[in-house]
């Protein structure tokens, strides 16, 4: 095995990477299911007398470790470790989202009720507490390497993959003159997918270059460490869903508008909307996972690591295992999320959203999404809308998109501009998608 073998056995075999989807579009008035993702009372009072979306995905990457200058890396022959801009912290972070939608709708059943139904597909990557330092070093060619002695402090990485189907039902609780109140609820069935985890405890790596012999070459190491799946990775199985684990999830979400429009325009009643919702209420119970703790004070050669065939065999050969347990929960990157819609002049809205983890990024095993606030001047019609979402998340800084939905089919990226105009992005987001809109009778 390669030298990114100990990479593996201090932080993780993944770094480079979420959190958030759908920039931009979710917080469109015609984004129909999707924007129930984020808020279940955008179900009620919809654009739409029904939405079915055939499906969409969106995929965010983002890190505070390496800025990247991506029109190099469409050049090809982009190397991360040498040409990527570096910033090295005692805790860098990473963070990698998944987000599928399959087959869903939603309709109205009268003007006071809505309801609707989803499929989806999640998987969220998180690394906090990482010696960037550390990384680093390990990365690179042993020939390149010198001796060096760094704390690795307490890293904790996290992956969580799950199916959800969900049932959603939105409703009215006020509708007088310009005040105008709605509420929502989501229930989810949560079928349990792959969950892993790593986290160190006062972790520390000496390395000892043999000049004449780099196979002979040595890491001392201090310190224990978690390992968990939820399959048999002990045995060399793959990763797989565990279909004898599940779970429930919950969504509430409240939107309040001011209805000044009311009398002028009906497509556009509100003036200003302000909505909050807390998503991803609930647990995952992984009962075939397995939790190892190791002793790692030890030392090991590059020729151990070299010869290795298996992480894990890696651990019980050369460190000491001292608990083991099986059986472990979950929890959903539970959110609070706001939203602030300001409708300037019919079709011209200035947005404001945030999104803010309820899980702290250090718990072990504790699924979270990366804190941010987004700026979205956006133009609306009936069958298109064109936004361009600002973006400022605490793991990668400041990211600008931009995206549109015309009739049936959304495009978008979080940080499209940023990608082709910044030599140091440190994130990256797309999405895509295609729905059957059945649109009210009004424009």
């Amino acid at each position: 095995m390669k030298r990114t073998l100990l990479l593996f056995c201090f932080f993780g075999s993944f770094f480079y990477a979420r959190s958030q989807s759908y920039f931009g579009f979710r917080d469109d008035n015609y984004a129909g299911i999707q924007g129930v993702l984020f808020n279940p009372s955008a179900i009620v009072d919809s654009k739409y007398k029904a939405d079915v979306t055939i499906a969409s995905a969106s995929a965010t990457a983002q890190n505070d470790l390496y800025g990247v200058n991506f029109a190099e890396i469409f050049d090809g022959g982009y190397d991360l470790d040498t040409d990527a801009k570096k910033k090295f912290k005692s805790n860098n972070r990473g963070n990698f989202n998944v987000d599928i939608l399959g087959p869903s709708f939603m309709m109205n059943i009268n003007e006071q009720h809505s309801i609707g139904v989803f499929t989806r597909v999640r998987s969220i990557t998180n690394l906090v507490g990482v010696n960037g330092q550390l990384v680093d070093e390990v990365n690179k060619d042993i020939d390149a390497s010198n001796s060096f002695l760094i704390s690795g402090g307490n890293p904790n990485g996290v992956n969580n993959s799950w199916a959800e189907i969900g049932a959603s039902y939105g409703t009215i609780l006020l509708d007088h003159d310009v005040h105008f109140l709605k509420a929502g609820i989501t229930i989810k069935y949560l079928m349990a997918g792959v969950n892993g985890y790593i986290n160190g405890n006062n972790l520390s790596v000496a390395f000892n270059k043999n000049d004449a012999d780099p196979a002979l070459s040595s890491y001392t190491s201090t310190g224990t460490l978690k390992t968990a799946a939820s399959y048999d990775y002990e045995n060399g199985k793959d990763p797989e869903f565990d279909l004898a684990s599940a779970g429930i999830g919950l969504d509430l979400g409240f939107t309040y508008e001011y209805r000044t429009n009311c009398h002028t325009c009906i497509g556009n009643r509100y003036k200003l909307k302000a909505a909050v919702a807390v998503t991803d209420i609930g647990k995952l119970n992984y009962k075939n996972l397995t939790e190892n703790t190791y002793d790692i004070t030890g030392n090991v050669t590059q020729d151990d690591i070299d010869n290795a065939d298996d992480v894990f065999k890696f651990f019980d050969t050369y460190y000491t295992k001292i608990s083991l347990r099986k059986g472990v929960k979950a929890n959903l990157p539970t959110a609070l999320h706001t939203n602030f819609d300001w409708n300037i002049d019919n079709k011209f809205y200035l947005n404001l959203s945030s999104d803010f983890s309820l899980v702290d990024a250090k718990k072990i095993n504790g699924t979270s999404i990366a804190n941010s606030v987004t700026f979205t001047p956006r133009y609306e019609t009936r069958q298109f809308s064109f936004y361009i979402p600002i973006t400022y998340t605490e793991y990668s800084g400041t990211q600008i998109g931009t995206g549109f939905r015309a009739g049936p089919l959304f495009i978008g990226s979080g940080s499209l501009i940023s990608n082709l105009f910044s030599n140091n992005s440190k994130a990256a987001n797309v999405y895509v998608g295609l729905k059957l809109p059945i649109y009210q009778n009004y424009n």
